[in-house]
């Protein structure tokens, strides 16, 4: 079930089929107000799937322009010895634009209105970025600077705000949380709470919830 209490936006009618990314990029379009578009590009500027506010063939041609944009640019900081340009962000005075490369062929484009990119926006991104890769069966590339991001489902909790209840695997299976064996804090100001769970099929791993950017994300348990 798709939430779409945090946004007004209210999809154009499609001009293609749902995919298997559609519901991804669905969660994403309505993750915060003032998204306008949501584009799955792949490196010929072809879009795989969109979701958007926008008439499909403008989300389209984004998507098509931001390419050669971000093709462009990671041939110039190549160039200056920066290395992969993995994301560009452009604040217009009528259009934020986000690009955030998926692999070395595609890229997650993402268009909304001014100063609509928040830290929630941000980390919905990252997590869409994961679930795409999963999706596609991409590998995580060796630049890649997040890592294991999980869709989580929480709780109310005695003497918490809030506990996970269960969390999506990458095949999309929902995974019960049966234990919660330990919670802390880290990082500056205490902006990632921490819990240590046993799932219901006895696995043990910690989920750590990233505050400033309402993001999960799934650190295993080291194998001896």
């Amino acid at each position: 079930m798709i939430r779409r209490d945090r946004s007004w936006a209210r999809e154009y009618a499609r001009d293609q089929d749902e995919s298997a990314f559609t519901d991804i990029l669905r969660r994403l379009l309505y993750r915060a107000t003032g998204l306008l578009a949501v584009a799955f590009v792949d490196g010929e500027g072809e879009c795989v799937d969109y979701c958007s506010a926008l008439d499909p063939y403008e989300a389209k041609i984004a998507g098509a322009q931001l390419l050669v944009t971000m093709t462009e640019l990671g041939e110039r900081m190549g160039r200056l010895g920066a290395g992969i340009a993995y994301m560009l962000i452009v604040h217009g005075s009528e259009r934020d634009i986000v690009v955030r490369r998926v692999s070395e062929e595609y890229l997650l484009v993402v268009v909304t209105k001014p100063r609509a990119l928040t830290r929630r926006l941000t980390g919905g991104i990252e997590h869409a970025v994961t679930e795409l890769r999963r999706e596609a069966g991409i590998d995580a590339p060796s630049w890649e600077p997040v890592l294991d991001s999980v869709r989580v489902e929480v709780r109310s909790a005695v003497g918490w705000p809030y506990a996970p209840a269960a969390f999506f695997g990458e095949s999309g299976e929902r995974i019960g949380i049966a234990d919660v064996l330990g919670r802390w804090m880290e990082g500056s100001g205490a902006s990632r709470v921490c819990f240590r769970v046993r799932t219901d099929p006895g696995e043990e791993l910690t989920l750590i919830h990233d505050r400033a950017h309402d993001r999960w994300e799934r650190q295993r348990a080291e194998k001896s």
